[in-house]
């Protein structure tokens, strides 16, 4: 590739000085020529340094102001076209398309601009769904595929705030939101009708579980309801009086269940060996719940 010798061209007597900008890659330059609209448009800087305007082919143009480029292409049109008059400014914030598809709302296409940021064209398209995993956001740049795309936590982004670690965007490229990878299924045992594996679909509180369970048994006592649970990697429990929240009609109030969760409904008498049971069953369903979580981590 050539480098650009820069020449001088003077118009009807007249040096066209404008505000010059050092010339760089990336950078968006609008080219107008006027009443020639087959000569003017707006081009892109690669990383090579060129533009893919017709005479300047293969021509190194970083480094160079957008004065001493307006003069070089000045003098090279004077050579097809009379009296040119050629203005050249860069672009401060270009217009560019980028489709974000996967968990978010409103999945397409997306007008924004010129090194936006992936939380900004995620707003654009709607924001992430629920089931959005924003741990592992996929960017696609264009021309490339799976093998070459990036990877960024925009979790981790949200909490330590660095500015200078968020990815910045340009044309073509391809937002992806994946649905996290975690276990979907809670565990309800003890006084119901049909113990067992449920999946949670949707969210619901602990009262709509137990009825997805069959219903509470004869003798079940909703006052001593106990939920295991996982916070921070940590197991914990509480015990909760669901049968409060019925003689109140605070049904809107009760407790909702989270994915992995262990819900034990005891019953109005109270036997060791059947308590010992039941605990054995929490015990080993945690421990499979801890190692699918680390399967998938």
């Amino acid at each position: 590739m050539k480098k650009i010798m820069v020449s001088f061209f003077i118009i009807t007597g007249f040096y066209i000085s404008l505000h010059a900008a050092i010339i760089k890659t990336g950078d968006v330059l609008d080219i107008t020529v006027l009443g020639q609209p087959e000569f003017s448009g707006r081009y892109t800087v690669s990383q090579s340094g060129t533009i893919e305007y017709p005479l300047l082919a293969d021509e190194t143009i970083v480094n160079i102001s957008t004065s001493e480029l307006m003069n070089e292409l000045t003098f090279r049109l004077a050579k097809h076209i009379e009296n040119p008059l050629v203005l050249i400014s860069p672009v401060e914030k270009p217009n560019i398309t980028v489709t974000v598809l996967g968990q978010v709302a409103k999945p397409g296409p997306v007008e924004t601009y010129l090194g936006a940021t992936i939380q900004e064209v995620i707003q654009l398209a709607g924001g992430p769904l629920e089931k959005a995993d924003i741990d592992s956001v996929k960017v696609i740049h264009k021309g490339g595929n799976d093998q070459t795309a990036l990877y960024f936590n925009l979790k981790s982004f949200m909490k330590k705030g660095k500015i200078a670690d968020m990815p910045r965007l340009q044309p073509d490229d391809i937002v992806i939101l994946l649905s996290q990878t975690r276990a979907t299924k809670v565990k309800v045992i003890g006084a119901v009708n049909k113990p067992g594996f449920f999946d949670l679909d949707e969210k619901i509180n602990l009262f709509e579980l137990i009825y997805l369970a069959g219903g509470p048994a004869e003798k079940a006592d909703l006052s001593r309801v106990r939920r295991f649970f996982k916070s921070e990697n940590k197991t914990l429990e509480e015990v909760i009086n669901v049968q409060s929240f019925i003689d109140k009609g605070e049904m809107d109030k009760i407790p909702m269940v989270e994915e992995g969760d262990v819900i034990i409904v005891y019953s109005k008498w109270f036997d060791w060996r059947i308590f010992m049971s039941i605990l054995t069953n929490v015990l080993l369903f945690i421990v499979t719940v801890q190692s699918i979580r680390g399967a998938v981590t």
